[in-house]
């Protein structure tokens, strides 16, 4: 730790969850800067009351980190060197199940490290690598028990080691699909046709069952439908040659009483001519 015009305060605090640096400047909005063994960098501020907190990731626990404290306008920095101690490795294992194989699925949380497995009662110890994701596999055998699994997991740096209990994960099953082939297709197509086929029927009958409801007409009703027909059209046709002959009479009328008019005419020119009275 050390101290200066920045009054910079720091410290590592480390646990099973990782490593964190916890620190105090006599100021807020305070820059700092860490700097880790592989150049990566990380950059927060000091709070109203000065204080900061820097998660150092798991891949940056190395040895050690480079703290810098300055105010925003450069007026003032300091920088210090703390010690990383890194924690020891957490593992985390289960037994699971997939397309019928039983797995020992597990992971770590931190590189350069190496797995251990080991069965009660056999004393031969498997070492497993772990891949760019910090996991590991191991195929189990049917007949072994989560009780009797033991498994390590050792930092090659530290020497720390870490090892858990191991509980039954999740058991997934893979349900084989048949290749689709021509008779297969030909069968689902026919199926499908005799099913249309029964449903038109059915439509069908439906239909006829409906004509069936109806009532025919009969002779007797045909019969008195066509004579009051035949009566509708006589009455009609009576009643026009009424009117015709009543026109016609109308006009014989008119013309016998202008033929009266002509023939008086004619008698009364002759008779003045002649000197007849009329």
């Amino acid at each position: 730790m050390s101290e200066s015009k920045l009054n910079l305060v720091a410290s590592t605090l480390t646990n099973s969850l990782g490593t964190t640096i916890i620190g105090h400047v006599a100021a807020e909005n305070v820059v700092i800067t860490v700097k880790y063994a592989n150049d990566d960098v990380d950059t927060t501020t000091s709070d109203e009351k000065g204080s900061f907190v820097v998660k150092i990731p798991t891949e940056n626990t190395d040895n050690e980190v480079t703290l810098t404290a300055m105010f925003p306008d450069q007026s003032a920095k300091e920088v210090v060197s703390l010690v990383i101690d890194q924690p020891a490795p957490v593992v985390t294992a289960v037994i699971s199940t997939q397309n019928g194989q039983r797995l020992l699925d597990g992971r770590v949380n931190q590189r350069d490290v190496s797995i251990s497995v080991h069965f009660i009662g056999d004393e031969h110890v498997i070492s497993l690598p772990i891949d760019n994701g910090l996991e590991f596999e191991l195929v189990l055998p049917d007949d072994i028990l989560p009780s009797q699994i033991e498994v390590h997991a050792t930092n090659q740096k530290t020497g720390k080691t870490g090892r858990t209990v191991v509980g039954l994960g999740v058991t997934s099953k893979t349900v084989a699909m048949p290749a689709l082939t021509d008779e297969m297709i030909a069968e689902y197509v026919h199926n499908e046709e005799v099913k249309h086929q029964s449903e038109a029927e059915a439509s069908k009958k439906v239909a006829t069952s409906t004509e069936i409801a109806t009532p025919p007409v009969s002779e007797s009703d045909k019969d008195v439908s066509d004579a009051v027909e035949e009566t509708d059209k006589t009455a009609e046709t009576s009643s026009h040659s009424e009117a015709k002959d009543s026109e016609n009479n109308e006009r014989a009328a008119t013309e016998s009483r202008v033929e009266r008019r002509k023939r008086g005419g004619i008698r009364g020119f002759f008779a003045r001519l002649f000197g007849r009275k009329g």
